[in-house]
């Protein structure tokens, strides 16, 4: 476990996302949830040493963030409003017998957790559209909607810890997932981001870092658009442009045990932005 602030802290090296949490004289706030659920049931024991946990807040809807929601049924879990419905749809298959058969493999301290009646969907019950202020302790969080990596993507803004947790807005120094975000949104994210006054970022995957990695990550964005714009200038269509070596712009590895999806990364960025950028050509006409 990592402490970034007087009051915050993180792990970045479960299996998935960087989940954190802030403690204070009121209970503790948990920004995201571990995957897998062995890992989500010891950062539940290293929260409670820490205070009651009260709410937690999800910044993304991908299963690395939102699966272990189960395993803190006490909590009240909060959310974008776009990330609500996601929620909804994907938690049926968070324990389905094919994760069962697969955390054999992969997880095994994990498997007798999966699907335990103690541990039901724990869904998002309170909603926001552009930013919620939480008061918590002395502390006032704010959580600001942010698309970019994903629709609802939402930053978590500690002022008084100069602390901002980005969710998969910022991978730092590890591959970066464009599996359905908007380039251009997420482009502005960063500047959102920018424009907080921090000292320290959280990001979704990675260690903690400070906004100088913001113009590389917005570089490695732009590069992104680009290395697509030459496919279809050459009149790709969107599968052979698939079909073609990996554009060489991101210069990271994959990180937290990702391994196994290295050239599903790379299809998935490809299809996302070339469909980003031809809908974005679509609407200039």
């Amino acid at each position: 476990m990592r402490q970034v602030s007087a009051n915050i802290y993180t792990e970045v090296y479960f299996w998935g996302c960087n989940p954190g949490f802030l403690a204070t004289s009121d209970g503790v706030l948990l920004i995201d949830t571990p995957q897998q659920p062995i890992d989500a049931m010891r950062w539940k024991e290293r929260i409670s040493e820490h205070g009651r946990p009260r709410y937690l807040i999800n910044t993304e809807p991908h299963q690395d963030h939102i699966r272990g929601n189960a395993f803190y049924p006490e909590v009240e879990v909060l959310g974008q409003t776009g990330l609500q419905a996601r929620y909804d749809q994907m938690s049926p298959g968070f324990f389905s017998e094919d994760i069962i058969e697969r955390t054999k493999t992969e997880d095994p301290d994990s498997v007798h957790l999966i699907g335990h009646p103690d541990y039901p969907a724990n869904p998002i019950t309170r909603t926001f559209d552009d930013e919620l202020k939480l008061e918590i302790g002395n502390r006032t969080v704010h959580f600001i909607h942010m698309p970019g990596h994903t629709a609802p993507q939402t930053s978590v803004y500690i002022p008084e810890e100069g602390i901002v947790f980005t969710g998969d807005n910022i991978f730092h120094k590890c591959r970066t997932f464009i599996q359905e975000g908007n380039p251009w949104e997420w482009l502005d994210a960063l500047e959102g981001i920018r424009a907080l006054d921090v000292e320290t970022i959280v990001p979704g995957h990675g260690e903690p870092c400070d906004k100088s990695y913001l113009d590389a990550q917005g570089q490695l964005i732009k590069d992104w658009i680009g290395a697509i714009e030459t496919f279809i200038e050459k009149g790709m269509s969107e599968d052979e442009a698939v079909a073609q070596p990996c554009p060489a712009v991101d210069p990271y590895p994959i990180g937290q045990r990702l391994h196994p999806r290295n050239a599903w990364v790379d299809e998935v960025n490809v299809r996302n932005v070339y469909k980003q950028v031809m809908a974005r050509k679509a609407a200039s006409v």
